[in-house]
């Protein structure tokens, strides 16, 4: 019985006078894995989008305002390349110049707005060329009143039918038979940002609630520009919505209004009693398009009354609640697509629910900044300033997913 024993002996012992195994050789440097960085993740960034990529200001787009769209500076942040379609001076349409008092031309552009169409065509009185040697597409492939089925369909010949004036804001970032979409897919992305909602929903603002895009549509198109955007293996951020209308910067209570009364009596508007007593004391009013249509009136009277189903900037608390639950359901679903597929997330709320300044409507109506510093003439679209602040969202977003170090 001690043969096994002795067996075992034999062989710890020869174990113990063999060799131990050599440590592996050190990796050659082109072997040792990589930590990713950004230039490496922004080596080919393309923006989808809407205005808000697109840098429109003041109900225009310039040079000037497309270097200062959040897309791009987050690309100079990233240390990447990133090509802009740089239109000549003065823009196309040129931006708004303060006062507020004096563009009128707003009136008829809210309007448009509330129909669904788009700011700066409905105010359009020039499109320039663009900067020489400048050949679309570049690297933002944002365009202004794009929802995102246009993202997905819209051409320069389709854009043409709807008007001259989209169809030549269209022919300033897309080449002929592309679509944002495909645009994005020639140039071969490894970074993606994709903010496709604002015009889906927005516009209801206006006091239009039909002019929001059908949920389910938006939906399924919404998906397709994400398959498309997975389909060529780059990373990518997608925006969501604000959370809350009512801290959108334009949209002030009825109340907030009928305390300007003393004010608005010396413009020739005498401020109704149903903003501040009975059910319409409870509305809201979209100020710029609101307050516009009644100078060009004067002298009238200021109602709080809503229309229903007309474009009069006045909101009801049951049409801000639809508007709110609409963009709690999209951005639900965005980020949803976002965790799905391993993409960033950050939302315009990070702008747009921002504490806005007590209203003063005299600021509103003859100063520069009639509704904040963030937020430009048109009281929709970003200042510089507000599009860094979402440039600082995106930044946090994607140093977050992707582990970067973007300063």
């Amino acid at each position: 019985m001690r043969a096994p024993s002795l067996l075992l002996g034999a062989t710890l012992a020869l174990s113990a006078c063999t060799e131990p195994t050599a440590p592996p050789a050190p990796l050659s440097p082109h072997e040792r894995p990589q930590l990713l960085t950004a230039q490496d993740v922004f080596a080919r960034y393309v923006a989808l989008g809407t205005s808000n990529s697109q840098g429109v200001q003041s109900a225009g787009i310039s040079a000037a305002t497309q270097r200062a769209a959040w897309p791009k500076q987050l690309a100079s942040r990233a240390g990447a390349a990133f090509s802009l379609p740089l239109v000549q001076d003065p823009g196309c349409s040129p931006p708004l110049l303060p006062p507020l008092a004096a563009d009128v031309a707003l009136v008829a552009a809210f309007g448009a707005f509330g129909g669904g169409s788009d700011l700066v065509t409905a105010v359009m009185t020039t499109c320039m060329p663009l900067m020489p040697g400048i050949v679309p597409p570049t690297n933002n492939v944002a365009i202004s009143g794009a929802d995102v089925h246009d993202a997905l369909n819209t051409t320069i010949a389709s854009a043409t039918l709807t008007s001259v004036r989209v169809g030549t804001l269209y022919s300033r970032v897309l080449a002929p038979g592309q679509t944002q979409v495909t645009a994005m897919l020639a140039q071969q992305p490894t970074f993606v940002s994709v903010e496709l909602a604002a015009n889906d929903v927005l516009p209801a603002s206006t006091g239009r609630i039909a002019a929001m895009t059908p949920y389910a549509s938006w939906e399924a198109d919404f998906d397709q520009v994400i398959a498309a955007v997975r389909s060529t293996g780059a990373r990518a951020v997608v925006v969501g919505l604000p959370n809350d209308a009512r801290n959108f910067p334009s949209i002030r209570t009825a109340r907030e209004l009928f305390n300007q009364w003393p004010y608005l009596a010396t413009l020739g508007i005498t401020v109704s009693f149903n903003c501040y007593w009975g059910t319409s004391a409870s509305n809201s009013v979209f100020l710029p398009g609101y307050i516009l249509t009644l100078l060009s009136r004067t002298p009238t009277t200021a109602s709080c009354a809503d229309v229903p189903g007309a474009a009069d900037y006045v909101l009801t608390p049951s049409d801000l609640n639809a508007i709110n639950a609409r963009m709690a359901q999209i951005n639900t679903h965005i980020q949803a697509k976002a965790s799905e597929n391993g993409y960033a997330y950050f939302a315009l709320s990070a702008l747009y629910d921002l504490p806005k300044p007590s209203l003063n409507m005299y600021n509103v109506l003859f100063s520069n900044t009639p509704f904040g510093a963030n937020i430009s003439l048109d009281g929709v679209h970003p200042s510089a300033q507000g599009q860094t602040i979402l440039a600082n969202a995106a930044v946090q977003a994607i140093n977050t997913r992707y582990g970067l170090a973007i300063p």
